[in-house]
């Protein structure tokens, strides 16, 4: 027998009955919109994660399946218009979109990204009703399954939110980002059980008395974690790590294409001066040609006898250009080369663009750039490190495999080049910092992240971030940082989350078809034609 929904029969329709429509189907979706980008990356009240789904969960306690669809993109629109209002200046920038047109692509990226929870709404609703489970249990897996499964321009994870959490979030490597997704999202459904769905204190106390023990249990197990990660770091080799930002943004860099490397070679030479061993630059720090195998890597670094992580365009024997990392030794040689793999829609191709090529007149910042195929580490100075650029530090598919043994042994440290600049002064570079931090739990490696106009950053192998160079501003860093070897749970099994979340899911809908078949009446046969 099902458990009930709400409370009893007479009291539902109460409610019915008071609640205006407006009510369900706008205002408290959207107020769980509010609540969870006030919550995430830039805002930063992170405690309202664990509340911010709940009064959506109510919207959704008496809706059909389209209700639930409707509310849920509400809800996932008005979440991405307030974290995602930097979409207007990267139009209007890097686009040349009219103010009128930039916002129209704001709103339609909001649509997109939004629908996320519409589609999170009706898996949740659906399942509700076929089965009565606990929210506790199913808002995490409907979350997760979600979250995994859904394409998205801009990748983003719920349960990212809790990175101000040091203790709650070193989970991340028994299952990855999505496990915190699972524990923020066991929390809100437990707090909705005890509000909707109780009938009794002793019923509405124990989901919630389950998710205080998970997180509980989970504070325990990052406080362990943070204590034997720190203490692998003392103990292992250090190399010290020079991180050069020369705040040349995309504009100034086609105005003046000499701005990032004259910056880049004059900081590269005050860090080899502190001594720094290895130097990272960012995502095409050096642009004034494109890098060929066998060129003299002297005209890069400038002479200066360093280890050299540098950004370049590199060029192939026809027209291939590709988005690149390459290493410089201190001798002037040019070493491995990691290739961007996920391009960057309109910054680094424009889709449909081999079929109408005019499209890149209309926008001419926009390049023209070959898909990398590699995932193998860069090696420098006996070391090996997992390279990405951009954006790519935000996937956490990509990440793992650079981050798995190509043959020498796992990577000793993540690096990320990338350029920030496309953005613009609202919350995007922190939030893509956040987002990349995850990796270091996820992998339990230090991040060195050089970005153009920042944030520059050292995050450790419990995602701390240590050191950063702010936005808009020009300068070094530098630091030892720990060579880390081993490997996690989620290094060899990945997003079993996402997977066992969606083979549950599965289960719930083949057993309620199946359900619904037994309890169909049965049909006489149909006569035989003549």
């Amino acid at each position: 027998m099902r458990s009930p929904m709400l409370r009893p029969a007479g009291l539902r329709d109460w409610r019915r009955r008071q609640d205006p429509l407006l009510l369900r189907s706008f205002l408290l979706p959207a107020l769980s919109g509010v609540l969870y980008f006030v919550s995430w990356i830039g805002f930063g009240i992170w405690p309202l994660a664990f509340v911010c789904f709940v009064p959506h969960i109510y919207a959704l306690s008496e809706a059909t399946g389209k209700q639930a669809l409707r509310r849920g993109f509400v809800f996932g629109f008005v979440t991405h218009l307030g974290g995602y209002v930097w979409i207007v200046h990267l139009l209007r920038t890097f686009a040349y979109f009219p103010l009128w047109l930039a916002f129209f692509g704001y709103l339609l990226v909001c649509a997109a990204q939004g629908a996320l929870l519409a589609v999170f709404s009706w898996a949740l609703r659906k399942g509700w009703t076929a089965t009565g489970w606990p929210l506790a249990a199913l808002l995490p897996l409907c979350l997760v399954a979600t979250e995994f499964v859904y394409p998205l321009l801009f990748q983003s994870y719920t349960g990212v939110a809790l990175m101000p959490a040091r203790e709650l979030v070193q989970v991340a490597d028994l299952g990855g980002v999505l496990l915190l997704s699972a524990l923020q999202g066991l929390v809100n459904g437990a707090i909705a059980d005890a509000l909707f769905r109780s009938t009794s204190l002793r019923r509405a106390l124990a989901p919630l008395a389950v998710a205080t023990a998970m997180v509980g249990t989970a504070f325990v197990y990052g406080a362990l974690r943070i204590r034997a990660i720190e203490a692998r770091e003392q103990a292992a080799p250090q190399i010290r790590v020079g991180i050069a930002q020369p705040d040349v943004g995309e504009i100034e860099l086609h105005r003046n294409p000499y701005a990032s490397v004259l910056a880049l070679t004059t900081q590269t030479a005050e860090l080899h001066a502190r001594g720094a061993e290895i130097v990272i630059w960012p995502e095409v720090g050096y642009n004034l040609r494109p890098v060929r195998d066998g060129q003299d890597g002297r005209e890069i670094s400038n002479g200066v006898p360093v280890w050299l992580i540098a950004g370049v365009e590199r060029a192939g024997p026809s027209k291939e250009r590709w988005n690149s990392a390459i290493i410089v030794t201190p001798e002037g040689r040019i070493g491995d080369h990691f290739d961007k793999i996920a391009l960057l829609a309109f910054g680094e191709y424009i889709p449909f663009g081999d079929w109408f090529p005019f499209f890149y007149e209309w926008s001419p910042l926009a390049s023209h750039l070959t898909r990398g195929t590699t995932t193998a580490p860069l090696h420098a100075k006996g070391y090996r490190f997992a390279t990405f650029i951009c954006y790519e530090d935000i996937l956490p598919g990509i990440v793992r495999d650079i981050m798995r043994d190509h043959g020498d042994g796992r990577a000793n440290a993540l690096v990320n080049l990338t350029n920030d600049s496309w953005y613009g002064a609202w919350h995007e570079q922190i939030q893509h910092l956040t987002l990349a931090a995850v990796r270091t739990i996820e992998h339990r490696r230090w991040l060195l992240r050089a970005t153009s106009t920042g944030i520059s950053a050292f995050v450790d192998a419990s995602g701390r971030i240590l050191q950063t160079i702010p936005k808009d501003l020009r300068g070094v860093s530098i630091r030892d940082v720990p060579m880390l070897s081993g490997t996690t749970p989620y290094q060899v099994v990945g997003d079993w989350p996402g997977w066992l979340s969606l083979l549950v899911l599965a289960w719930m809908l083949v057993r309620d078809l199946r359900r619904k078949r037994l309890s169909a009446p049965s049909r006489p046969p149909a006569p035989m034609p003549r």
